[in-house]
């Protein structure tokens, strides 16, 4: 009987092994999984941040040789469209406490959670 017990525990401890030997495996996998989403949409975002930074460079100096056009002068064209992105600047600075930072809080949180909830739904098959 005290054989029996002890065989019984030893299969017990056996399994208990087994089971925190899998639950490690699928720890070091949803990491990989998870680390390999995170950079994933590091790269794409950044390959899309670098496309829209050109594109705005290249639509404003198309912009400044059309003001130049209209009033005759690089001078112009290009001071005006200077002028106009330190305004610009100007009002970002002044609102950015009040309305810019808030709204990007609230949206990158918002994208955050979306995308673990998303993640996790897929996950379990929903």
């Amino acid at each position: 009987m005290f054989e029996d017990k002890i065989r019984e525990a030893e299969i017990i401890f056996e399994e208990i092994k087994k089971n925190a030997e899998l639950r490690l495996e699928v720890l070091k996998l949803d990491t990989v999984h998870h680390v390999a989403k995170l950079s994933a949409n590091l790269i794409t975002n950044t390959f899309t941040l670098i496309c829209v930074l050109l594109a705005f460079l290249f639509g404003t100096v198309t912009l400044g040789f059309f003001f130049s056009d209209l009033f005759s002068s690089f001078a112009l064209g290009f001071g005006g469209l200077t002028l106009f992105y330190i305004l610009v600047a100007i009002i970002v600075n002044m609102t950015k406490n009040s309305l810019i930072e808030p709204g990007l809080i609230n949206f990158t949180i918002r994208k955050f959670l979306s995308t673990q909830h998303n993640g996790d739904n897929k996950e379990q098959g929903h």
